[in-house]
């Protein structure tokens, strides 16, 4: 197609946990996570061109966006999307999705629009507003939570070491849709209360800090702690402190030395943190040799900046 491109590249997202997902007489949802550069999402708009959508997940993107571009009155701009994040693995792949489209589409039509505001209409952060945040800013996020209907707001944001790495294994199998994740959260389940006390204390008084002050060592015994406090805290729908499809990969990565692992979101991905890109080049190929060629593996980097906005002639 020729003419005027508009592109919109997207993050995707690592989801370090949640610090009160069942307790409701208090504030609930407070998430944390980092945006990373692989994999990516990918879209391009002609905006000469009457308004279409095309590529991975079209139909679906273009049912969830039909009240935005009919409220805005989206009428240019035809939509290719070249690559997508795998859907239900763990990487926040509808939220990056749906606000690059929506980006992508405003620009198009020379409208402009806080994309907080564009996230709360499609329904988006009703749990979690790291996705949200990292599409705008990248880097480290720590969210507010909600209370009574509340949108999370951004708690706290900085970058994320850039020579640090994340080996991610994609294994078979998914995590929850939406509809599954909002059947799980307005179902009472008990929880041992001082799981979420815990998990404040490892993000607010070792997390934090040690990212702030570079701290490879204490941050990933830290990211470990987390997951084991939140992980618990799930263990009832999950059927363990991580879901079974994790499970393997998580232990493989402990007996290989990595000390920051965890599940991101329902999974099935998981991650092990490193402190540079030579040592996870190194334990990418041992990973490698020791399992099936089905599963995914990479090394991603942490992205500092949100989404990518550019335009070719």
């Amino acid at each position: 197609m020729a003419g005027r491109k508009i592109i919109v590249e997207t993050p995707a997202r690592i989801h370090f946990g949640i610090i009160n997902p069942f307790k409701l007489d208090t504030r609930r949802f407070i998430s944390t996570g980092v945006g990373v550069d692989t994999p990516r999402n990918r879209i391009v708009v002609y905006p000469e061109m009457k308004h279409d959508i095309s590529g991975c997940r079209s139909s679906e993107v273009s049912e969830k966006l039909k009240p935005i571009i009919e409220e805005y009155g989206l009428e240019n701009g035809y939509v290719v999307i070249e690559e997508c994040i795998p859907k239900h693995t763990g990487l926040g792949s509808t939220t990056q999705l749906l606000l690059g489209v929506a980006l992508g589409l405003l620009v198009a039509n020379g409208k402009r629009e806080d994309l907080i505001t564009i996230a709360r209409k499609l329904g988006l952060g009703r749990v979690s507003g790291v996705g949200t945040y990292v599409f705008i800013h990248g880097g480290f996020i720590v969210d507010t939570g909600v209370k009574n209907n509340s949108y999370p707001n951004l708690l706290f944001h900085a970058d994320f070491p850039e020579e640090w790495r994340f080996i991610v294994i994609v294994p078979s199998g998914r995590g929850l849709s939406d509809k599954e994740e909002e059947r799980v959260f307005s179902t009472p389940i008990e929880v041992d209360a001082s799981l979420s006390w815990k998990a404040s204390h490892t993000l607010f008084t070792k997390m934090i800090p040690s990212l702030l002050e570079r701290d490879f060592e204490e941050f990933s015994h830290a990211l470990r702690e987390l997951q084991e406090y939140v992980g618990g805290m799930f263990s009832s729908v999950q059927g363990g402190v991580f879901a079974e499809s994790s499970c393997r990969y998580i232990e493989l990565l402990k007996q290989l030395g990595v000390v920051g692992v965890g599940q991101s979101s329902w999974g099935p991905t998981v991650y092990g943190l490193v402190e540079n890109e030579l040592k996870a080049q190194i334990l990418l190929e041992r990973i490698k040799s020791l399992i099936d060629n089905s599963v995914r593996v990479f090394i991603a980097r942490p992205q500092n900046r949100g989404a990518r906005l550019y335009i070719e002639n």
